[in-house]
């Protein structure tokens, strides 16, 4: 009996010691940019420990009970942590502050947690990785609150962003720090940036006034692209992906990290093609970036390229609700359907249409061709970015960025000359390019004033051309005074010339055009009898110049559980227009000549013609407009775990150049005022182990907004009139939560409700006509309006499993309602059809709420030190009908009512359910 309990004890002897065993794990990451740091040396007990995988993790075990865990890796400060290891499993993660600041800290302007007095949000390469899919990079970004993002036509590239209401045109956004918004009308081509998920180190959303150091128009926010260079981890990845709709992207990716002798290099290429997600809109493009860095003594010298040459169809205008769904219309309430087309479902594109180029022959009979799919809309641009960069650390407490780069422009978009009327399309509802074809080499189109033989094109596609050449230069300098007291102070320099042009593309079977020359269009510099081919200018040529100095002084604090900056910003911006088709001038005395190609003007016993020596292209003086920011925040750390933060701001921002000039002319709009905003936002943040969450509202008082002039009739005449600005407040609470109840489970949620409204009543509106006679005046009111064109509320949520090793599967869930649809505010003058039965002032119609569900699944392992992952999206996993953008009494509506409901509207539908599918080796 004895030997028989002995047994059973040394048997329950290896339970009895695994039972007493536990599981330690975590992550190492930057604290600054977030990036995970693979090869950091984790420690626990005297030569005890183990470093990071190549994902930045780790994980041992040990016996149950209390530890100090130690962290260090070369350029970051050591950290340590106590834990009591007595759970089945712990984890423990760690942020490494650099030794010194780093180029990111210096120049990126990055946000960090319990520190800087901003509301913000990381995204990671991971979220990208696991979320993108097929999709435009701001698209990610509509699980941040505050953030509204849409395909728009669904055009490859063509995405937009609008975050508290404010559109991506007053959004900044950067990359490594340099701003890429348009320099005239401050929008972003997200076509020119599709690659750039293959080097990006992270992407950081700043909502509102941010804590960007330069004197940028970030009314809404900033958004951050940093990529990858000498600071990252060696990597070399290969990816292919597949979707939907022929979708094919191959990326070869390789970051060298730190090599030998200082140098380092990052390259990235890609290419992709797609049919598209809806008819016709196929997109191809290639995608190039390559940064080399060396490290010379205390500086970091990098020079790096990036382009992303591609082409793309487009589907251009919203269509009434009916064009896409009968069914869906009349559960709104619309009960007319005097459009000639309806029901022709989501992918349904109004641009394309069928063409056989046959060729007429001598004797009228036709030689056959292939039967093509023409798309008149399709954008091409190429925009190569090269930047030249000198980190230099002078010592431990100087740092010194500058930075020279040029960004290059070429290409436009294409479009019908004459607007297609919905006679001229087939059966099916798409263009009857054939009829124009036909019509260009029918009888008719022989003019034997210009030609007895060539066809003249009464129909032909047209390109409006937008090239630029654009330099900057950025100089910072930070200077650590103290321990306490942090100074930084810069100049942002930048030099900006687009070039502005219609061209002919294609004749559609014609051999010329005739260009009928007016005072608002045409070359008045040639002959009007000129038989026009492709490859010409028409209609319009003019040069936009814009000039920016800007400057920036910044003080950080830092003491104990308090932080706090206060920055002030100025910049001195220059128009100017050069119009290349306009009467050339010449100075006579006191006077200004305009001299056509037909004219003959008689002045002070002289006479000028289009001969006179010292004729000049018409070019307005120079319009310089300052603006300035001044904006501060506070910090104060309340425990381990928990921080509150508020911060104000007021600035002001000259207006694009769209809005300086008036239409077709060199002339400066009257009465140009500067827009003014004026910002608050309190903030309070909770950071645990297994909890995170963040709260904040703010309030953004709008001012002397930039609009369009009212165009209108008086007595049967259009008569114009411009509005100096109006006024809006944008206020709003959000919330983001994430809580991590278990190692493998990860559950985000978010809400956002936003009030922003209209506020401006505006009497007295001169309004001119051709001749600039004053042909009276007019109010408008758009005092309580909401703001349109983004969902004021916002709600989201995804959980997120890790059953296994290496295995992932998500769920996203998104909501969006009280999006308002887009108008005019400014045309709200009163009148009986804008009011309502009370005498209200309506609204614009509000589409209906929506909501999408998301599905993502990946599984990584290694084998023989090389990391595989395979990744599979479903977007739009129910395959849900929704609307996304629309326009209120939109114009292009056929025919155009003016009800504000859903009648009246257009819309682009949302795209459907799409899968997209990779697999990606890293080396």
């Amino acid at each position: 009996m004895k030997k028989f309990i002995l047994i059973i004890a040394l048997l329950a002897v290896p339970f009895i010691t695994l039972a007493q065993k536990t599981k330690i794990s975590g992550t190492v990451r930057d604290a600054t940019t977030g990036e995970t740091i693979p090869g950091v040396n984790v420690v626990y007990a005297e030569g005890k420990g183990t470093v990071t995988d190549i994902s930045g993790t780790f994980t041992f075990t040990v016996d149950k009970g209390d530890y100090t865990i130690s962290v260090s890796y070369v350029g970051y400060m050591t950290q340590t942590k106590k834990v009591s290891a007595n759970e089945n499993n712990t984890t423990v993660d760690f942020a490494l502050s650099t030794v010194t600041l780093s180029e990111v800290e210096v120049v990126a302007d990055i946000a960090k947690t319990r520190e800087t007095p901003v509301a913000f949000t990381t995204v990671l390469p991971a979220k990208l990785q696991e979320e993108l899919g097929s999709q435009d990079l701001p698209m990610v970004l509509n699980s941040t609150p505050g953030v509204y993002a849409t395909q728009q036509g669904g055009g490859d590239g063509d995405s937009r962003i609008n975050i508290r209401g404010f559109s991506q045109r007053n959004v900044a956004v950067m990359i490594d720090g340099i701003p890429v918004n348009d320099m005239e009308n401050s929008w972003v081509y997200w076509s020119n940036w599709f690659g750039l998920d293959a080097v990006t180190r992270n992407v950081q959303v700043q909502r509102g006034l941010g804590a960007s150091k330069l004197a940028i128009p970030s009314v809404g926010g900033t958004m951050n692209i940093v990529t990858s260079g000498i600071n990252s981890q060696r990597l070399l990845s290969a990816k292919q992906e597949v979707g939907s709709d022929g979708y094919l992207r191959s990326t070869l990716a390789y970051n060298s990290g730190k090599l030998k002798h200082g140098w380092g290099v990052t390259f990235a290429g890609s290419y992709k093609y797609t049919d598209g997600n809806v008819d016709e809109a196929w997109s191809k493009g290639w995608f190039y970036y390559l940064k080399v860095d060396k490290i010379i003594g205390k500086h970091i010298i990098s020079i790096s390229g990036l382009g992303a040459p591609q082409q793309h169809g487009q589907r251009p205008y919203k269509k009434p609700i009916a064009t896409t769904s009968l069914e869906y219309a009349r559960s709104l309430g619309v009960d007319s359907f005097p459009q000639k087309y309806y029901g022709l479902g989501e992918r349904y594109n109004q641009a394309w249409g069928y063409l056989e180029r046959y060729t007429l022959n001598d004797d009228k009979t036709k030689t056959r061709a292939d039967v093509e799919k023409l798309n008149g809309y399709v954008n091409y641009f190429h925009k190569p970015m090269i930047t030249l960069r000198d980190f230099w650390q002078v010592n431990e407490k100087l740092y010194i960025s500058n930075i020279a780069y040029t960004s290059l422009g070429f290409g436009g978009g294409t479009s019908p000359k004459n607007t297609v009327a919905e006679n001229n399309l087939d059966a099916r509802g798409q263009v009857n390019w054939q009829s124009y074809y036909d019509g260009n080499l029918g009888p008719f189109s022989i003019n034997p004033t210009y030609s007895k033989t060539e066809h003249i094109a009464s129909q032909y596609i047209k390109s409006s051309v937008n090239n630029h050449v654009w330099y900057g230069l950025l100089s910072t300098i930070n200077w650590k005074i103290s321990k306490t007291f942090d100074f930084a102070g810069g100049i942002d320099l930048r030099s900006y010339r687009g070039s502005h042009f219609e061209q002919i593309r294609d004749l559609l079977g014609g051999d010329y055009v005739i260009e009928n020359v007016g005072l608002t269009q045409g070359d008045n510099n040639s002959d009007s009898k000129t038989m026009h081919r492709v490859g010409d200018k028409t209609n319009y040529y003019y040069d936009g110049i814009v000039r920016w100095g800007g400057g920036f002084v910044q003080a950080e604090m830092k003491a104990g559980n308090w932080s706090a900056f206060l920055n002030v910003s100025g910049s001195y911006s220059g128009f100017k227009k050069i119009d290349y088709f306009a009467k050339k001038v010449i100075k006579e005395g006191d006077s200004l000549l305009k001299v056509g190609y037909s004219d003959t003007i008689q002045y002070n016993g002289k006479t000028f013609t289009r001969e006179t020596p010292g004729l000049k292209y018409q070019e307005s003086d120079w319009k310089w407009i300052p603006s300035y920011t001044i904006k501060g925040g506070v910090n104060y750390n309340l425990t381990e775990s928990m921080n509150i933060f508020a911060n104000l701001g007021y600035l002001t921002k000259a207006r694009d150049f769209r809005y300086i000039y008036e239409r077709n002319s060199i002339n400066l709009i009257k009465n140009i005022r500067s827009e003014v905003v004026e910002a608050a936002e309190l903030g309070y943040s909770v950071n645990m182990r297994k909890f995170a969450a963040n709260l904040n509202g703010y309030y953004t008082i709008w001012k002397n907004k930039a609009v369009n002039p009212i165009t209108t009739l008086v007595e049967g005449d259009n008569v114009t009139g411009e509005i100096p600005g109006i006024d809006a407040r944008h206020m709003g609470v959000e919330l983001d939560v994430l809580v991590k109840p278990l190692n493998w489970l990860e559950v985000q949620g978010l809400a956002s409700l936003g009030d922003w409204i209209w506020t401006s009543v505006v009497k007295g509106v001169e309004l001119y006509d051709s001749y600039q006679k004053l042909r009276g005046t007019m109010d408008f009111n758009a005092k309580g309006i909401h703001v349109d064109d983004a969902a004021q509320t916002q709600y989201a949520g995804s959980i997120r499993v890790t059953p296994a090793k290496g295995f992932y599967l998500k769920g996203q869930f998104t909501y969006f309602s009280r999006y308002y649809s887009a108008f005019a505010a400014e045309s709200l003058n009163g009148s009986p059809e804008t009011l309502d039965a009370n005498g209200n002032q309506k609204d614009s119609w509000m589409i209906p709420a929506y909501y999408l569900v998301d599905a993502h699944a990946g599984y990584s392992f290694k084998v023989n030190k090389i990391r595989y992952a395979v990744r599979v999206s479903v977007l739009n996993l129910l395959d849900k009908l929704y609307i996304s953008d629309a326009a209120n009494n939109d114009t292009y509506n056929i025919p155009a009512f003016n009800d504000f409901d859903a009648k009246s509207a257009s819309v682009f539908f949302g795209i459907g359910r799409r899968y997209t599918a990779s697999f990606e080796v890293n080396f």
